[in-house]
């Protein structure tokens, strides 16, 4: 039977595995065909070769922590990703200030409030460079997300691609059949889609006016 479920792509970040994905691959693949590879040691290059075999010419949606991230910028530069999600990841090498406002798919980035591998500043230039994207920062939480932030974490990554990538109404899988689970959240930042018209709105987050009134 073919599986025509969309293919979100898990990067790990240097010194990891894919095992850092344990906790988010068995969500994720209640809706996506999870592809989480464990990159080969050499340079970015290589990486990309690797990465476009495992993908075979498909498009995909991509989370990337770290080093992982920054693959995931590169990747998203040639023009192969559809959705993006990005945890404290550094920006990439070679991917400039217009390649990254030439982003059109959604992109949402979560960081470690106390990150000091990459700071937060790397995240607020990274959101006012895309013009798609929306930051969350995690209080409390350093570089290593997958780790500290898990269980919290991965339920928002997989109803922000539920809502941005698969285009997919609450409640209903991408067969048509009910789905349990749907998690509201709430972000600092006020997406940009937010301004739509409510009936091209999708409310997967909760806003909170006095919280983010000036």
């Amino acid at each position: 039977m073919t599986d025509d479920r969309p293919i979100v792509l898990l990067l790990h970040d240097d010194g990891r595995a894919a095992d850092q994905w344990r906790d988010f691959a068995p969500l994720l693949e209640t809706r996506f065909r999870v592809v989480a590879p464990n990159l080969p040691a050499g340079d970015t290059q290589t990486k990309l070769d690797h990465l476009r075999a495992e993908v075979d010419g498909e498009r995909f949606g991509v989370v990337g922590h770290g080093a992982g991230g920054a693959l995931a910028q590169t990747l998203a530069a040639e023009g192969l990703v559809d959705a993006m999600v990005l945890l404290d990841a550094p920006r990439a090498e070679g991917v400039g200030a217009d390649l990254l406002a030439s982003f059109e798919f959604p992109v949402l980035l979560l960081w470690g409030e106390d990150d000091d591998v990459v700071p937060v500043s790397v995240a607020e230039e990274l959101n006012d460079a895309i013009p798609t994207s929306t930051l969350g920062l995690l209080p409390g939480c350093g570089h290593d997300l997958t780790s500290e932030a898990a269980a919290t974490i991965a339920p928002m990554i997989l109803e922000y691609l539920r809502a941005r990538y698969l285009k997919v109404p609450h409640g209903e899988t991408h067969d048509g059949h009910a789905h349990e689970g749907v998690v509201r959240i709430q972000l600092e930042r006020r997406p940009p889609w937010v301004d739509l018209e409510a009936d091209e709105r999708d409310d997967w987050f909760v806003e909170d006016d006095e919280e983010t009134a000036p």
